[in-house]
């Protein structure tokens, strides 16, 4: 028979701001990413045979939240990707 393959997206909400990630001179992320923090959730979905779409996410909400730009960003987002 025919396999569908099952596919997954995270969508994540942060207080970091964006710059806090892939800059390996921030003190504490080290130079990750988003997708290398969420490892664990990766890995799990990997492990029942899942493939991820690209991550979606929204920074820095407490202090500099600009929601209109998040919810046009996730509509676009979902719209590339669905």
């Amino acid at each position: 028979g025919t396999r569908t393959e099952t596919k997954y997206m995270l969508s994540l909400t942060f207080n970091a701001p964006e710059e806090s990630f892939n800059d390996d001179s921030e003190y504490l992320f080290q130079g990750k990413s988003v997708d290398d923090l969420m490892f664990h959730m990766h890995a799990n979905f990997r492990f029942f045979g899942m493939s991820a779409l690209p991550t979606f996410a929204c920074f820095d909400v407490m202090k500099n939240a600009d929601i209109d730009s998040d919810f046009k960003r996730f509509e676009d987002h979902l719209d590339t990707n669905f």
